[in-house]
Order: structure tokens, then sequence, then C-alpha cells
């Protein structure tokens, strides 16, 4: 009696996945593809904010100059006082500031695309590399 009833769950989650279509799971599949492809519809520039205004919500607290910031701090010890502030680092491109800023680098953690949108990322990346 104690198997039978051992079998039960597994029959019943059995009869579940046996209802379900196979064009449904691959609805799911698509839409989860289609959903991770990068968007090709205009930007409404309106909603972009700002290099400056990216900058201070999301990189000044620990890029700023000064004490008390400690990416600032950080980069200071490692590469020295010249490169410890990455705003206006003449040998930093584009490519380099959008691909440590969506995915991150050591303490610096990844910003999400819900966070800091594919526009604003070019938009963050010129800020940041300008004098």
């Amino acid at each position: 009696m104690n198997r039978a009833i051992g079998f039960l769950p597994l029959t019943l989650l059995l009869a579940i996945v046996g209802c379900s279509s196979e064009p449904d799971e691959q609805a799911m599949v698509a839409k989860r593809v289609n959903s991770a492809q990068p968007r090709t519809e205009p930007v409404d520039e309106q909603l972009v904010r700002s290099g400056a205004q990216i900058y201070q919500r999301h990189c000044q607290a620990c890029h700023d100059p000064g004490a008390g910031h400690p990416a600032t701090l950080l980069l200071g010890q490692k590469y020295g006082a010249e490169k410890a502030v990455i705003k206006g680092r003449k040998e930093l491109n584009l490519v380099y500031v959008k691909t440590i800023v969506r995915g991150g680098l050591l303490e610096m953690p990844p910003f999400r695309p819900t966070e800091i949108t594919d526009a604003e990322l070019d938009v963050i990346a010129e800020f940041i590399i300008k004098p």
C-alpha cells in the first residue's frame, strides 16, 4: 500500500506534463528568445537621461574624486593617482566603459538594462570619457 502512495505524485506529474501541448512550449521559448533580442524601435530622446544625471545617480558615490569614494581610492591604489578618477580618462574607450557598466568588474556591480537603458549606456560612456 505504501508503494502505491509513493507512485501517486509521480503519476500526477506525468499526467500534468502529458497534458501540456508542444506548440505552447515552443511559443514560450520563442517569446523568451525574442524578448532577449535588442530592440530596434526608435528611442524617445526625452526618456533618455543626460550623462550627468546617470553619473550622479549611479556612479558618483563610488567614482567621484577625493576621499570617501571607494572606487576612486581602489583605482588610485592599484593604478596610481592619475588613473583614480574615471571621468575624463583618455585611455578609456566607449566599448570598454559600456562593457564594464553592463557586466561589472571586481567590486563594481553590473547595471541591468532596467537600471541603465541601452540608449543611456551610450550616453554615460560618452560622458565618462569626455574630458
